[in-house]
């Protein structure tokens, strides 16, 4: 038999970790959870204050799945799920269900809670 690899060999393939070379994430800075940090690793992810969202938050003025986040490649954008109470974007409130774009270091708020979003970008060593 040859040195080739065998159907039953293992191959690691090591990834970049999602949105790399960029770190993506909402902190809370003010709001019932002022010290929250959630790390984005999808394409979508969606907050809230539902066991289904992907970030839960406890605030009673955020609904259920209240906005979402999209990553497309280095674009980012939130957009309002039709919640009850609206979402703001730098002070701005914008349409549900109308993709907003984000840049590093837009404000989010909803209900109580105000939220940074950070894409920023980490270095290779």
């Amino acid at each position: 038999m040859g040195k080739g690899r065998r159907t039953t060999d293992v191959v690691t393939v090591e990834r970049e970790p999602f949105g790399s070379p960029y770190v993506l994430a909402l902190a809370a800075v003010s709001g019932p959870d002022p010290e929250a940090i959630f790390r984005i690793t999808a394409s979508e992810c969606t907050v809230g204050a539902s066991e289904e969202a992907d970030f839960v938050i406890s605030d009673p003025k955020v609904s259920g799945k209240h906005f979402k986040i999209r990553v497309n490649g280095h674009l980012y954008s939130v957009i309002d799920m039709g919640s009850t109470n609206g979402t703001m974007v730098n002070q701005n409130e914008i349409s549900p269900k109308t993709p907003v774009r984000l840049k590093n270091f837009d404000e989010i708020h909803v209900g109580r809670t105000r939220f940074l979003f950070i894409a920023n970008r980490f270095r290779n060593d």
